[in-house]
């Protein structure tokens, strides 16, 4: 590890090594972060290296806390999924030291984004230093949220640039460490003096280099250096000042003067050599960045450093995507194996992509201590959905939430009465969030949720009920209604809202009534409902029902009879399911009678063998009647029936005397 004694400083550096020598002295201005910025390759991940080494030689107790933004979610996910969120944030905000090297990453983690700004708010109330290092200024990071950027713009910003020629030769020379004769110094000097984007460069092309010498028994020479390396070219160096040097006596046994030769085989070669170094240099470089990221996020490298020992020959990048598939296998496993056993959090068998088979093996061993979430029912499509006035609000709401985009509030609250699809509705949106990557997907009824709550209640193991479900990607619960009057649910219901809402991870619940009405509700819950955005599915207007008749007569011999479609569509109904009933109704009795279904079939079945619906179809407006109550069939009743409807004594005893 880097540290001040071996930190090269120069002009480009001086200012920003200054300020991160007093800060790690605790000198500095701890009531502001510190914004190290610079290229790549210009030594940021060395600066808050060197701070860390000086703060521990100075004080061997002292908690430092060195993250990438991988690392940092990688460990915050772990945390909400043990249920130790509020403990991570206080274990940072106590750190003697914080430093957070490629800011610029957590632009992908946006769950970190809250979790960052109030870390600084935390540590600059409590006068604890924080370095964050950038290669993007703080001002063009679009990506990171508008409160985390307002608190970074506070910040004090150093920056870092590319070291100079001289400086470049003496970190080279560092890098040989106990073999300084490893190279002659005239090619080290070169080599500093290649014109390269980054020193990165520099450090691979001298292993590179030394590999080669050391293969070697002829001593490099900087031409030959330069092109085994594929090195720019070189600026010739200026002559010392002095007296210019004498003109070389001519030979008097040379050749006459003339045009020289051209030597086009050595040239061919040499834009051979410099060709294939210049592939192999960038497959290299590929790979130290690869080790650097998989090793930054807590993983063993082994399969990737046994390959940067090799001399490459072929295109690393099927090695390296294999790498990261295993990788990433790997940390999801790990991730699981947290939420159902959280004694595995950590296990040394999650850290090398070289074990999978065993974690998968150690994972599944873990679901089995836990029962699975339930899925949405894959059947339903939001896009299946028909769509109309009456529910165009609930499907933009959806759109958004999908999109995240920022009318998509969480949690959305869908409402609605009977059979008007909030079912359809709530599944359909879980299958088109599983389809986005997002996962796992929770989605079930109020009355599921209460049962769960109350079996891990008298089994005294919500502990593990908490971990299963705070490590959803998405919550979606049915029949919200039902859990009126269900103070433990309630409460659970409320605490799990404000962990996935703290992680910005989408929620939907669906009500048979308006939150308004749902009185038995807790205001705890209630609150966190209504912080989110709530839209009516209402009943089907005539667009929806005449987009559900044409889809369940697709299938008959009736689907391109226009007038049977628009008469059904016509037809009353309060919800899609008696849409369904009604054309139901049609094709069954067009089945019964083997003709194809008709206009004037429906209208058999509807309205002739149903006279009291149909005349309700051809009502437009109110009847005006005399007030009177006809009871028409109803009159014929038993006795027994009358008696319970008359339950003055004086009357029944009239009856029975009749």
């Amino acid at each position: 590890m880097s540290d001040f004694e071996t930190f090269v400083l120069e002009p480009a550096n001086r200012a920003a090594a200054a300020a991160a020598r007093a800060m790690a002295d605790g000198t500095g201005l701890p009531d502001r972060p510190l914004i190290v910025l610079g290229g790549g390759g210009t030594g940021k991940t060395e600066l808050l290296q060197a701070m860390a080494s000086r703060l521990r030689d100075r004080h061997p107790s002292a908690v430092i806390e060195l993250l990438s933004p991988d690392l940092l979610a990688e460990r915050y996910r772990g945390a909400l999924a043990q249920g130790r969120g509020d403990a991570l944030r206080a274990e940072l905000a106590a750190a003697d030291l914080v430093l957070i090297d490629d800011l610029e990453q957590l632009a992908r983690h946006r769950e970190c984004h809250g979790l960052v700004a109030d870390l600084l708010d935390g540590r600059r109330l409590a006068g604890r230093g924080t370095v964050l290092a950038t290669a993007i200024p703080v001002e063009q990071q679009s990506g990171l949220d508008a409160r985390l950027l307002r608190r970074l713009a506070d910040g004090t910003t150093v920056s870092l640039a590319l070291p100079g020629p001289a400086a470049r030769a003496e970190i080279l020379l560092r890098r040989l460490g106990d073999h300084p004769d490893a190279l002659p110094g005239d090619v080290v000097r070169a080599l500093a003096a290649a014109d390269f984007p980054s020193m990165r460069d520099h450090t691979g092309a001298l292993s590179r280099l030394v590999a080669f010498q050391e293969a070697s028994a002829v001593p490099l020479s900087p031409a030959d250096a330069m092109l085994l390396i594929g090195a720019p070219a070189l600026r010739a160096a200026p002559e010392p000042a002095g007296e210019p040097a004498p003109e070389a006596a001519p030979d008097p046994a040379a050749s006459p003067a003339g045009p020289e030769a051209p030597d086009e085989f050595g040239a061919f070669l040499s834009e051979v050599a410099a060709t294939v170094s210049e592939q192999v240099d960038r497959w290299r470089r590929s790979l130290e960045e690869a080790v650097q990221r998989w090793r930054e996020a807590g993983l063993r490298t082994g399969r990737l450093d046994a390959l940067l020992q090799e001399d490459l020959t072929a295109n690393p990048e099927p090695a390296l995507e294999a790498f990261a598939a295993d990788a990433e296998e790997l940390l999801a496993l790990a991730r699981e194996a947290a939420v159902h056993a959280p004694d595995l959090a950590g296990a040394e068998l999650f850290r090398d992509p070289d074990q999978l088979s065993a974690a998968r093996a150690l994972c599944e061993d873990a679901r089995s201590r836990t029962g699975p979430i339930i899925a949405p029912l894959t059947q339903y499509r939001l896009e299946e959905l028909a769509e109309g006035a009456s529910n165009r609000a609930a499907l933009r709401a959806a759109r958004e939430l999908l999109a995240e985009t920022g009318e998509g509030r969480s949690p959305l609250v869908v409402w609605g009465g009977p059979g008007v699809g909030k079912s359809h509705f709530l599944h359909g949106f879980g299958n088109a969030l599983a389809a986005r990557g997002v996962g796992p997907v929770a989605c079930l009824g109020g009355q599921a949720f209460v049962a769960e709550v109350s079996a891990r209640t008298d089994a005294d193991d919500l502990a593990g009920w908490r971990r299963r479900y705070r490590w959803v990607g998405a919550l979606l619960l049915d029949d919200l209604h039902l859990l009126s009057g269900e103070g433990r649910a309630q409460e659970e219901l409320a605490l799990l809202i404000e962990e996935l809402q703290e992680g910005r991870r989408p929620m939907v619940f669906a009500s048979a009534r308006e939150l308004a009405e749902l009185r038995a509700l807790d205001p705890p819950l209630r609150a966190l409902l209504e912080s989110g955005r709530a839209v009516e599915l209402g009943p089907p207007d005539r667009e929806v029902r005449l987009a559900v008749v044409k889809r369940l007569l697709s299938g008959s011999a009736a689907s391109q009879d226009a007038a049977l479609a628009d008469y059904l569509a016509g037809r009353p109904a309060d919800s899609v399911r008696a849409v369904q009933g009604l054309v139901a109704r049609v094709l069954d009795e067009a089945a019964a009678q083997r003709v194809v279904p008709s206009p004037s079939l429906a209208r058999e079945v509807l309205e002739v063998r149903d006279p009291v619906a149909g005349a309700a179809a051809r009502v437009s407006g109110p009847v005006r009647t005399s007030g009177i109550h006809a009871p028409g069939m109803g009159l014929l009743r038993s006795r027994e029936k009358m008696i319970e409807e008359w339950p003055v004594l004086a009357d029944r005893l009239m009856l029975e005397l009749r």
